[in-house]
């Protein structure tokens, strides 16, 4: 069963001391620490984009579908060099000195965050697995793409659309992306079905 219980969800500051739960999956708990630490150390950037409207529910959302499918989709074997290349491309956008600032100011040290990234890699893993191959994409389906979504793209910014031909391995690969995407979102909607899962967003 989910229950979501929802009040209105205010910006906070990293100079936020009080700390409270923000959500509920399965009885696994996730606070407001754990979503700020999301957000600081740049974990969901793949997914969520920095411009989006109610960012921090999308991190929220985000890190609920993460914690629900680890929980119910069983777990991955992660390698200590999985977790170093991650933590290295974190570093290499925030920057060395700016990571230990931050970590210092959560109370954290390199060993507490490479846990939150091993658990993202799970989840990246999970859904590698179960949906990383297998989508097909018809001539159809790129004649569709080409004819309802690419043209009138080109044509609304006065530029002369190329050749299907010559586009056609970017209109499969955009194809395949949206609906390894929508299976997965759908997936993830039917995991929800058979998870009790609660929400709070405070003010």
């Amino acid at each position: 069963m989910v229950l979501f219980h929802f009040s209105f969800f205010a910006h906070y500051s990293l100079a936020e001391t009080v700390d409270h739960i923000v959500a509920v999956v399965n009885e696994k708990v996730i606070t407001l620490t754990d979503l700020r630490i999301a957000e600081t150390f740049c974990l969901y950037d793949e997914e969520i984009d920095p411009g989006a409207e109610n960012i921090h529910q999308l991190f929220l959302e985000m890190m609920i579908d993460q914690k629900l499918v680890v929980l119910l989709a069983g777990a991955e074997a992660v390698e200590k060099e999985e977790v170093d290349s991650f933590q290295d491309k974190i570093i290499e956008k925030m920057g060395s000195e700016e990571l230990e600032k931050k970590l210092e100011e959560f109370g954290l040290d390199r060993d507490d965050l490479r846990e939150y990234i091993r658990d993202k890699i799970i989840y990246q893993k999970i859904i590698k697995r179960r949906f990383g191959q297998g989508v097909i994409v018809s001539l159809e389906e790129i004649e569709d793409f080409y004819k309802g979504r690419y043209v009138p793209s080109q044509k609304e910014m006065e530029v002369e659309p190329k050749p299907m031909m010559e586009i056609l391995k970017e209109i499969e690969s955009t194809i395949k992306q949206e609906k390894a995407k929508s299976n997965v979102e759908d997936w993830i909607k039917n995991l929800k079905t058979q998870a009790d899962i609660l929400i709070y967003l405070k003010n």
